[in-house]
């Protein structure tokens, strides 16, 4: 019932200043300022609520995804880019899809969900994907970076990542540790990480539900020290990220930039990744 009904009339009330929003816009966008977040409430007024609110979008939502199922593990999997990308075991065919596409639209290059401009800026860099989930980002880029931490916590997604990165597991290590601001337990801070590790041409990707703050506060030591250090950071999953973000980045010399265009994510329309960079 909820699903298929009530769902529907709560989601439309709880955004529907959202929706009257993107209608004006849309009704009377020709004579107002062409700004990316005027653009976004357009999109909205005219498809309807969308989490991605840009045209390409659009391109994705009749994409044939064929989901496979490896004979021996029993995984699902999609062919991504000629490489082998795996689901856990629990995942339906239809959620795999679903998941696929999303992913696919948070990459796309007009994305505001897009980590880097160009994959090639990874070359002979150490990947830390902090929040990895199925680690397309890292299978995107796999052929470029020298070295690559997955770190992710959740059980369900170890045994995909295992199979994904099975042809490259000389240069993939994958962390079973929440990064936070300490190092205890299942939590495990930057810092600490990376104190024996090299701390030159390092790419730091956060993703990671909320936790970004803290992320950051356990990586002071290396984002006062490193060099040459790329750091792309989630920065909408709750109120004053951006600024405590930048502020932070900013204090130790990181110039910054967001991701062009806007996310549509809790009922708000917000700044998707900071892309930060020091060298």
């Amino acid at each position: 019932m909820y699903d298929a009904f009530l769902g529907r009339i709560l989601d439309f009330f709880r955004n529907i200043h959202t929706l009257a929003a993107g209608l004006f816009f849309y009704l009377f966008g020709r004579i107002l300022p062409k700004s990316e977040k005027n653009l976004a409430y357009a999109f909205i007024g005219k498809h309807g609520l969308s989490s991605y609110p840009f045209p390409a979008s659009l391109s994705y939502e009749e994409l044939p995804v064929e989901v496979k199922r490896d004979p021996e593990t029993k995984l699902p999997y999609v062919l991504h880019q000629g490489k082998l990308l795996f689901f856990p075991r629990q995942f339906s065919e239809d959620k795999v899809r679903t998941e696929y596409i999303r992913l696919l639209i948070e990459q796309d290059p007009q994305s505001p969900h897009r980590y880097i401009p160009a994959y090639d800026e990874l070359e002979n860099r150490t990947l830390l994907d902090v929040g990895a989930a199925e680690g397309i980002f890292a299978l995107d880029t796999i052929e470029l970076v020298s070295q690559v931490y997955l770190f992710e916590y959740e059980e369900f997604w170890q045994e995909a990542l295992l199979e994904t990165f099975k042809p490259w597991k000389e240069k993939v290590n994958i962390v079973r540790k929440y990064v936070s601001d300490r190092t205890e337990g299942m939590h495990v801070s930057l810092d600490d990480f990376l104190e024996d590790k090299p701390g030159e041409k390092l790419f730091v990707k956060m993703d990671i539900e909320g936790a970004e703050r803290k992320a950051l506060n356990g990586a002071r030591n290396t984002l006062k020290s490193a060099s040459d250090i790329y750091l792309s950071v989630c920065g909408y999953h709750c109120k004053g990220d951006p600024e405590y973000i930048t502020n932070l980045v900013a204090a130790y010399d990181f110039t910054y930039e967001f991701a062009p265009g806007y996310l549509f994510w809790n009922r708000r329309l917000s700044k998707a990744v900071i892309r930060c960079y020091k060298s």
